[in-house]
């Protein structure tokens, strides 16, 4: 009885390590996607330039201001990119990351580990040696940061073996991904216009299309809608099609891929479905996207939508705990 305790409880902190490691680099990566939407947006003379819609959006306004008077594009960036006092800065969140891949080393690639390590290291060498030079032109970090991910996930897709370690990377990396999707349409939510009638002006109409190119949906949108950019569209985009990488119901939809696969590992019930809880509320959650559409979703307010769904994602991480952790709520 005690060895088998000793052993899920083994297994139990693989599969967390592993599923935080994909979350982690995944966040690491939306941040870096908001900090480009919000640092392109407000780059025209007549936007307002508080950087406080990106603090909102990611959970960190109220901890910000208390140790920062200003939310000044400076602050910002330091306190999202590289604070050690932030747990959801860049920083923490690769070296968080890092640790976990430590603690699993049997489980990923050797490539996997290298370039977690070697990223965590630039980024440390990032924040010794050009930290004030990145506060006054930081889209170059924005793309660095963007491109590491990119490439820890061509690694893990190419180098990992195809079993539960890798199912719980992958559910950690889309619902990770679908939260941050949410919170950067929201960060353009909150980006302001000095009157009304600004609403789908030139201005209005360059924060959208730097919101897309930021998460390199640009393309994608020209091909399903042509070159008018449409405010409802872009939503649509991101949360509606099934074909979009970063939209709500594709990441829904490889989670709940991922999560099936380990439930039906762990019970040894090939073709079963739903068998817990955190499957249940992932498939709750596609099903949601997948019955809904974007006219429902603006006449009930885009903003309050986005945050219901932020909350149901926190809610299906407590779930993810539960069910496969061992913690409770």
């Amino acid at each position: 009885m005690g060895g088998e305790y000793m052993t899920l409880t083994m297994l139990s902190r693989i599969a967390e390590n592993l599923f935080w490691m994909g979350r982690l680099i995944e966040r690491a990566e939306g941040i870096a996607r908001a900090l480009t939407v919000q640092y392109f947006s407000t780059l025209e003379e007549n936007i307002n330039p508080t950087w406080e819609p990106i603090l909102n959006s990611v959970g960190q306004l109220e901890p910000f201001f208390e140790i920062q008077d200003l939310a000044s594009p400076a602050n910002v960036i330091e306190y999202l990119i590289f604070s050690e006092t932030n747990p959801s800065s860049v920083f923490q969140c690769i070296s968080k990351a890092r640790e976990n891949a430590r603690g699993v080393r049997e489980m990923i690639s050797k490539e996997t580990w290298e370039i977690l390590n070697v990223t965590f290291h630039e980024i440390e060498n990032y924040s010794r040696e050009k930290k004030e030079q990145i506060k006054n032109k930081p889209d170059g970090l924005f793309l660095f940061l963007k491109e590491r991910s990119f490439l820890f996930q061509g690694v893990t897709d190419n180098t990992m073996f195809r079993g539960t370690g890798f199912h719980f990377l992958e559910a950690g990396k889309f619902i990770e991904r679908a939260d941050q999707t949410a919170r950067i349409l929201d960060v353009k939510y909150h980006i302001p216009l000095k009157r009304i009638e600004d609403v789908g002006n030139p201005v209005d109409i360059f924060q959208w299309k730097a919101l897309l190119d930021s998460i390199g949906a640009y393309e994608a949108y020209l091909k399903c809608y042509g070159t008018k950019i449409l405010p409802i569209q872009v939503a649509e985009l991101l949360i509606f099609n099934k074909e979009m990488p970063r939209s709500l119901i594709f990441c829904m939809d490889k989670a709940l891929i991922s999560v099936r696969e380990i439930s039906q590992e762990i019970s040894r019930e090939k073709g079963s479905m739903y068998m817990n809880r955190a499957e249940q509320k992932l498939g709750k959650l596609y099903y949601q996207l997948a019955y809904s559409n974007i006219e429902e979703i603006f006449f009930f307010g885009l903003h309050e939508y986005l945050t219901n769904y932020i909350n149901d994602l926190i809610g299906l991480g407590s779930q993810m705990n539960y069910t496969f952790f061992g913690y409770s709520y």
